[in-house]
């Protein structure tokens, strides 16, 4: 295997750097006990950074859930002598029903109710809110917990019941469509169009460490984004660059922002 101690040293972001690490142990495992192993659910970004030090090794692996807007995914790694890994054994979808006819509940309801019962966020995977139910994913070990735990949401009645993964109803998170125009592509300038506050102080929210690109800690003000960035700003939420509209005849870039309107908890 391959000395990854430069390697971690250029993650910059501790908290990803830790996970990574959790990750590569984890691969560690797997490989030197010939087991199936499946890992907390992390973001896109530790993904991409795990799956280096993930192919140093024997072993294979799968992402679960692959629809394309899920957040928070969990690796499946196996022997790569096994063919036949079946999620189901790893991860399980859950649907909670609520039974109340008058009040809705959102995302935030329904993660503050799981994790009351003791159970860490990293556990969890993606939850999607629909009119009268939520699809969750979660660790297959873990199901039962929240089965057999959870009678109540947001003070509303539920009944839970283990659904197939396939028939999980996956969903981008609601989002209001915005037009804005930027001088240009640099972070400071883009925030400030977002928040509709001055350059300086967009900086300093910036420099203030409240402001995260695709999920890691961005502090730099003159970094340059681009179609497909996820900013997220803290007490503000979440834009996507969603499109570039070319540009005005003042010369300023014009962007689609996908703002994500219910506030998600990482």
């Amino acid at each position: 295997m391959k000395d990854f101690v430069k390697y971690y040293d250029f993650i910059t972001d501790e908290e990803t750097k830790l996970l990574v690490r959790k990750i590569a142990d984890k691969a560690a495992l797997a490989s030197k006990n010939c087991i199936s192993l499946s890992t907390d659910f992390v973001n896109q970004n530790v993904i991409d950074y795990s799956i280096p030090i993930i192919n140093s090794f024997d072993i294979n692996y799968k992402l679960f859930p692959n629809y394309e807007h899920s957040e928070r995914k969990s690796l499946i790694l196996y022997p790569s002598f096994d063919e036949n890994i079946d999620e189901s054994e790893f991860i399980t979808a859950l649907r909670i029903n609520n039974k109340s006819k008058f009040k809705e509940l959102d995302h935030n309801n329904y993660l503050g109710s799981i994790m009351s019962l003791g159970i860490e966020r990293s556990k969890i995977g993606d939850i999607y809110v629909h009119e009268n139910y939520a699809d969750v994913i979660c660790h297959a070990d873990l199901a039962d917990v929240i089965a057999y735990g959870l009678e109540k949401v947001g003070n509303n009645k539920v009944d839970i019941e283990k659904i197939d993964i396939n028939d999980v109803s996956f969903k981008e998170p609601d989002y209001v469509l915005l037009t804005i125009n930027t001088s240009s592509m640099r972070l400071d300038n883009i925030v400030k169009a977002l928040i509709n506050k001055s350059r300086d102080l967009s900086a300093d929210i910036i420099k203030s460490g409240d402001v995260k690109i695709n999920f890691v800690l961005e502090d730099r003000a003159s970094c340059l984004l681009k179609k497909g960035d996820l900013i997220s700003i803290r007490r503000y939420g979440r834009f996507l660059i969603y499109n570039e509209n070319g540009n005005t005849k003042s010369g300023k870039v014009k962007l689609e922002i996908k703002h994500y309107t219910k506030a998600l908890k990482n």
